[in-house]
């Protein structure tokens, strides 16, 4: 079976993505109605996707954006305007109109690279605006807590009284969870968006995506095993394992065949083998001190104290306290409460399958 590109789904086409969509209907429905009404009666609903990594973000905007834009009546009214998923281009205000200026055409980046020098925003606002003529501007972002960061509080601003006055921008973004550029008074886009989080894939999700799976490859032994009620137990086993995360469930549905399924754990463990060079990756560009930490915490069955975890390290509450703060901005871990003790912070990894990464690892 070929592999697709996982990682990086911008690489994948829009139709190829809406054929192997699975579950979140309601929620690809209500985007896909929020961007085609938005066009025809001037509103701008901004909209953003919150959801941990792996989750179908992406996925779930290219297939919402594809299906608003397949009605013709829509598509005469949008500009899409699509920023690169790593954003790495981004420093500054300028740098994103730049960069929108770049998505709409060749023509407009040039100019808006040259009026950057000058540091003419508005001259670059101008260009995008008379290059939608007359067109709502569907300005997609994604990881928009990072761009935010990049522009700053002074940035947010200028994007906000941007999009206000024009009364021409829609933005539609995506972030791993909620930031304070949307989530707190101080910042100018406090409230401004509507928050969507995206469901997990049920135990009859990942069937059906491992069924279609199957039935592309003419694996016709997994597709009658799968539609068996001793396949779903093993689906369902599974799932319990990986939870509802579709990029993990297309990974399994790389390498599965009936025996693997059927004894579920080498299933899991081929799926963990090919999750190692991306949780590498990850965990080699924290700080030794936070990877400690979180090679802690996945020794653990569940949330633990400051103290606990600290004493466990050699580390102090304070020194720890601080890096798991760090830890829990970049959504590495999560922190709760306990209603009976409101003072004691518990700390877990948000990726429950890093647990098993590592523990797999350890063995």
């Amino acid at each position: 079976m070929s592999r697709s590109p996982l990682f990086t789904p911008s690489a994948v086409s829009a139709q190829e993505l809406e054929a192997r969509t699975v579950g979140r209907t309601g929620l690809i429905d209500t985007v896909t109605e929020r961007i085609a009404s938005s066009a025809r009666d001037g509103s701008r609903p901004h909209t953003l996707l919150v959801a941990p990594r792996g989750a179908g973000k992406t996925h779930t905007v290219r297939v919402a954006v594809h299906r608003a834009l397949s009605d013709p009546q829509v598509a005469e009214k949008v500009l899409p305007v699509v920023i690169s998923e790593d954003s790495l281009a981004i420093g500054s205000y300028v740098d994103l109109l730049v960069e929108m200026a770049r998505s709409v055409g060749p023509e407009l980046g040039g100019q808006a690279r040259r009026l950057r020098h000058v540091r003419d925003a508005i001259g670059i606002e101008a260009g995008i605006i008379a290059a939608a003529s007359g067109r709502m501007v569907l300005l997609v972002i994604e990881n928009l807590d990072r761009v935010f960061d990049a522009l700053g509080p002074k940035g947010q601003g200028s994007l906000r009284a941007w999009v206000e006055t024009s009364t021409a921008v829609m933005v539609l973004g995506t972030a791993p969870g909620l930031f304070p550029g949307v989530s707190s008074r101080e910042y100018p886009w406090y409230g401004s968006f509507i928050i969507e989080s995206l469901p997990e894939l049920g135990v009859e999700d990942a069937v059906a995506l491992l069924l279609g799976a199957a039935r592309q490859g003419d694996d016709e032994e997994l597709a009658a095993f799968l539609d068996s009620p001793d396949g779903r137990a093993r689906v369902a086993a599974i799932h319990e394992i990986i939870g509802g995360t579709p990029r993990l469930w297309h990974l399994v549905a790389e390498s599965a065949d009936v025996p693997s399924l059927a004894a579920v754990s080498p299933a899991v463990d081929a799926l963990l083998d090919r999750l190692a060079p991306h949780y590498q990756q990850m965990l080699w560009q924290l700080p030794a001190g936070e990877q400690r930490l979180v090679v802690e915490l996945a020794r653990g069955s569940g949330a633990r104290s400051v103290s606990d975890v600290a004493d466990a390290v050699g580390v102090t509450n304070q020194s720890a306290s601080a890096a798991l703060g760090r830890l829990a901005t970049e959504w590495w871990v999560t922190s709760s409460k306990t209603p009976g003790d409101r003072r004691t912070s518990w700390y877990d990894l948000t990726d429950p399958l890093l647990r098993r990464y590592l523990q797999y690892r350890d063995r």
